[in-house]
């Protein structure tokens, strides 16, 4: 009887451990779902799209207001062109 005595409170023990180890557990998973969470609305946020295209001036616009900054410029409406396609394109 003692034996059967002595069984059982070391089961008791063991049960009472494995229930805190449990508990723990619970605790650990209930954490991980918390970042879980936050990171897949963070990840959401940033596939959002990017922000429309910049809306650039026409070329002849562009030159006339380089023209009116530096009054020498050997810039052409060409170059503009250029100057704007190489901006469209890097967008």
């Amino acid at each position: 009887m003692k034996a059967a005595n002595k069984q059982l409170a070391e089961w008791d023990k063991e049960l009472n451990q494995l229930h805190e180890r449990n508990g723990d557990l619970d605790l650990e998973v209930q954490n991980l779902k918390e970042e879980l969470a936050v990171v897949t609305r963070d990840r959401e946020a940033n596939k959002n799209p990017a922000p429309a295209v910049a809306d650039f001036p026409e070329p002849a616009d562009l030159l006339n207001q380089l023209k009116a900054r530096r009054k020498k410029s050997r810039a052409d409406l060409a170059d503009m062109e250029a100057v704007l396609e190489i901006l469209d394109s890097e967008s």
